[in-house]
């Protein structure tokens, strides 16, 4: 664990982390932006299909808060370490 605090203390890491940490929430937002549309067209939004996006919304929020706790404890690490 040491390591990736290390690695994310480095600049040039610690963007393409934060630039993944980005595509994180954008890409599902989209992906959920054309299944409604698609959805909307054929008229096929019905109770199931929103408890899936629910479930969906639930464990993407759960990936972007470990992503980007992960970088809030780099810093934490890097901080008392130096």
């Amino acid at each position: 664990m040491d390591a990736i605090a290390q690695a994310l203390a480095d600049p040039t890491v610690r963007g393409w982390y934060l630039a993944f940490c980005l595509g994180l929430v954008l890409i599902p937002m989209a992906a959920l932006w054309l299944w409604y549309r698609k959805a909307l067209a054929e008229n096929a939004i019905d109770r199931p299909m929103l408890a899936r996006v629910a479930i969906l919304t639930l464990v993407w929020m759960a990936v972007n808060a470990a992503a980007l706790g992960l970088v809030l404890w780099a810093d934490t690490v890097n901080a008392t370490a130096g």
